[in-house]
């Protein structure tokens, strides 16, 4: 029998027989099936799984290393208030000065989150700062030297015919009227007399003149708020 077979045997049949093998083989191949859990990422080629591979839905917060998507990995304007976890946010997750007016809701800020102490009279209304001035009947009488005969205000002459008048209080919402008087035993030259706002919100400023000229002259000053 197996002389025969080998009389038989030539390359023709050879050939056929192993392509006959070759094909029953591998489809019987195709149909083997993986085990459950039998590829894992040492089978994966490096960049093999993309966004194509990925089911919707398919990758969960169990799936993702702690630290591991960082702001480059986070599309602009991908975060909004719907994936921030309520309270979420803290002082210590906010940039300095990362948030501005722009960021704040109208009316967000009340007065029980304003710290005391902190608002100064600029930061004020003019009619916040009338009011806190207290309706004071503030005044002064000033000599030609620039010293305070009467009133409660402090007075710096600063050259001639000019004088700061502080108050210690804001005034700047105030109203003021002031004219040449006699004060003690000066007497004013015929003149005029200006009043301007202070460089500090508690002072006013009085300049006299005398036929046009900055000319000191006594004054009395006064403020209604």
């Amino acid at each position: 029998m197996l002389a025969r077979l080998r009389r038989r045997a030539t390359f023709a049949n050879v050939t056929s027989a192993l392509a006959l093998f070759v094909a029953l083989g591998g489809t019987s191949y195709a149909a083997i099936t993986l085990p459950a859990n039998s590829v894992g990422s040492d089978q994966i080629r490096t960049g093999a799984v993309g966004t194509s591979e990925v089911r919707t839905g398919g990758v969960g917060a169990a799936e993702i290393r702690t630290s591991a998507v960082r702001a480059s990995e986070i599309k602009t304007g991908g975060v909004g208030a719907s994936e921030i976890h309520t309270d979420a946010v803290r002082a210590k997750e906010i940039k300095s000065g990362a948030v501005g007016n722009d960021e704040l809701a109208a009316d967000a800020v009340t007065g029980p989150k304003v710290k005391d102490g902190s608002l100064e009279a600029a930061d004020l209304s003019d009619a916040a700062r009338s009011s806190l001035a207290g309706n004071a009947p503030f005044r002064a009488a000033v000599d030609k030297a620039g010293t305070l005969a009467a009133g409660n205000g402090t007075v710096v002459r600063n050259g001639p015919g000019v004088y700061t008048v502080d108050f210690g209080k804001d005034v700047s919402a105030c109203f003021y009227s002031a004219t040449l008087a006699a004060v003690k035993t000066d007497t004013p030259d015929p003149g005029s007399v200006t009043i301007t706002k202070g460089a500090a919100a508690t002072s006013i400023t009085v300049n006299t003149f005398n036929g046009g000229a900055a000319t000191d002259e006594p004054f009395h000053l006064g403020v209604s708020c």
